[in-house]
């Protein structure tokens, strides 16, 4: 059931925003030193697995908005949503829509696949993977193509649809962006995922916890395993 609204919602707290846009910056690190650079590719590696880590961890114990329990729906919800977004009454949500958290999760796991599969890669010179002696040889082999051939064949066709997506929720009123950037969003009217934030902080205690255990898998796949 939609819940009436007439000011803007914090929706986003600022670790969410932060990895957000961290994201396109270190893919162009990443993508911009692999074989110019493999010192820095394998640093910013760590940065993303890192990253990916937090986010993954922040989806169970995060800020409310930020758990996928929140906008990761059940497959009749989102064509249910679909149906009703071709019409002049679309719902409207804080967090993702079901569409978007479904888009969320696919982005998530093609950057994990991405990350994981480099861990185990070779350039067959002089870099290896943090993990490269754990597998076959034929098993790397395969784990390097799918790491140079992913990136382009399916990771950039993601971010591709992500923007189209976004610059389409742009025409139909709804500003996407400025919430990443803010934090905060504002429906027209209703909103069907309301969440009642103003009397919580944020919960740092959790943050801690979230970001210690991501780096300390960080530094554990690429020194101590």
């Amino acid at each position: 059931m939609s819940t009436p609204l007439h000011h803007p919602v914090k929706v986003w707290d600022w670790s969410i925003r932060l990895f957000h846009w961290s994201l396109p910056v270190l893919l162009y690190l990443l993508w911009h030193s692999a074989g110019e650079d493999l010192d820095r590719h394998m640093l910013f590696a760590q940065l993303m697995l890192g990253l990916l880590l937090y986010r993954l961890i922040w989806g169970f114990i995060g800020t409310p908005y930020a758990r996928f329990r929140h906008f990761v729906y059940h497959p009749a919800r989102i064509l249910a949503y679909l149906r009703a977004s071709l019409g002049p009454d679309k719902p409207v949500y804080l967090s993702h829509n079901p569409l978007g958290g479904l888009m969320v999760l696919v982005l998530l796991g093609t950057l994990l696949l991405q990350a994981v599969t480099g861990l185990f890669a070779t350039d067959d010179i002089f870099y290896t993977g943090p993990l490269y002696d754990s597998v076959s040889r034929s098993t790397s082999g395969w784990m390097t193509q799918w790491h140079k051939s992913w990136f382009y064949e399916g990771l950039l066709l993601l971010v591709g649809l992500h923007v189209l997506a976004i610059g389409l929720y742009k025409l139909r009123g709804e500003g996407l962006v400025q919430a990443m950037v803010t934090g905060r969003k504002a429906a027209a009217d209703r909103v069907a995922d309301l969440v009642d934030v103003r009397r919580q902080g944020f919960p740092w205690l959790r943050f801690v916890l979230a970001a210690s255990a991501a780096c300390g898998l960080v530094w554990l796949i690429f020194n101590g395993l």
